[in-house]
């Protein structure tokens, strides 16, 4: 609020001025006026803004990190926004919250004001492998557990559950948008893939391409049937057609239901076998050791008195060491005449070796023993001619 000052000066007297006239002018002179600056006009929320609800994204890849670029991609020429909000630092990353419609509140006197419905929660976090895509499964579970508590643990899936969880009003995140650049065969495809296939089962996978290369590639398994192909297609998709929102919203609640199933078959198999753990332990006697003292001690003096009133003494009988039986072992002649068998080939080439070899000793000693007797005839039929 502002105030202007008018103060009144020394006009000219008109030629015929009365006395009350002056007295008049000197009253009003120093007069202050006040003047209201009236705030800006509120942007008025459009027919789909006001029947919105919640949404809940989940932004990663690929220039996740800027901030100005997610804003201007989900923002920019949406009508359907009145706050953008500002972003905020939190454990689960980068976290923008953005409202389609305003919340009407009174204060402490009563006067009526407007605030941000912060309805649009946008989330943004880079995952650049499978391992790290398990770190943001608590995130996407966190809601989860909240419903886990609502919802009774004997109610069986059916399409009235799966209905109340779709709603415009549930806290679970509506999708998972991942921004890709990446061309079809470099290695980040490969990892967007298995990013997807981590995740998938889990939230509402969403590929949104950007840049030069723009090429849709074939979905993966439990993807999400929304594929945008542009920013106004996404926009339009999330903020203006209740189909394609609806339908995410039924994807994510069935992601919810597969889990709670596995959870629930999880729980009970450590149920039971904790239960019959407990059982056993349940029969089986605990040992007392004071107890077992007791007892020990007065049977052992009960045994005693019985014992001496019978006034004999145990002789020790006498052992008398005999030989030990034989044991004749029933594998025993087997493996002898296996054993004797297997001797027959090496002695059969033993006894072949020796035979050779005398043979050969013998033809040498022959051979040695013709060369010595021509030697000798040869010296007697030179010593008979002389």
């Amino acid at each position: 609020m502002g105030s202007s000052f008018f103060f009144s000066s020394a006009a000219a007297s008109p030629p015929h001025s009365h006395p009350h006239s002056d007295h008049a002018r000197d009253s009003t002179q120093g007069l202050i006026i006040p003047s209201l600056t009236l705030p800006a006009a509120l942007p008025q929320p459009t027919q789909y803004g006001k029947t919105l609800g919640g949404i809940r994204l989940f932004i990663t890849g690929e220039g996740a990190d800027d901030h100005d670029f997610v804003s201007s991609l989900l923002l920019d020429d949406n009508d359907d926004v009145v706050d953008h909000g500002t972003w905020e630092e939190t454990r689960e990353g980068s976290v923008l919250r953005v409202s389609t419609d305003w919340v009407e509140q009174r204060d402490l006197h009563g006067l009526e004001k407007f605030e941000p419905s912060r309805n649009v929660e946008i989330v943004t976090g880079r995952i650049s492998s499978v391992r790290l895509a398990s770190t943001i499964l608590p995130t996407i579970h966190s809601p989860f557990y909240s419903l886990l508590e609502i919802i009774d643990p004997n109610c069986q899936p059916s399409a009235t559950l799966i209905s109340l969880i779709a709603s415009p009003l549930a806290p679970m995140y509506t999708a998972l948008i991942i921004l890709s650049k990446s061309g079809e065969n470099s290695i980040k495809r490969i990892e967007e893939d298995s990013l997807i296939d981590a995740l998938s089962t889990h939230i509402p996978v969403i590929i949104f391409r950007y840049g030069l290369d723009q090429t849709r590639f074939p979905s993966r398994p439990h993807m999400s049937s929304f594929c945008p192909s542009s920013a106004s297609a996404l926009r339009n998709g999330l903020f203006r057609s209740p189909e394609t929102l609806l339908s995410l919203r039924y994807e994510a609640a069935e992601r919810f239901l597969h889990w709670r199933e596995i959870e629930r078959a999880v729980e009970s198999i450590y149920t039971s076998n904790r239960e019959i753990a407990h059982r056993f332990l349940g029969k089986a006697p605990s040992w007392d050791k004071a107890k077992w003292e007791a007892e020990w001690e007065s049977r052992l003096s009960h045994d005693v008195a019985t014992r001496s009133r019978e006034n004999t003494v145990t002789n020790r009988p006498i052992i008398t060491h005999r030989p030990a039986p034989s044991i004749v072992d029933p594998l025993y002649f087997s493996s002898l005449i296996a054993f004797s068998f297997s001797l027959l080939n090496p002695a059969k080439a033993r006894i072949t070796n020796s035979v050779s070899t005398f043979i050969q000793l013998v033809s040498d000693c022959q051979v040695r023993i013709a060369m010595v007797g021509s030697f000798c005839i040869g010296v007697g039929v030179g010593w008979m001619l002389r």
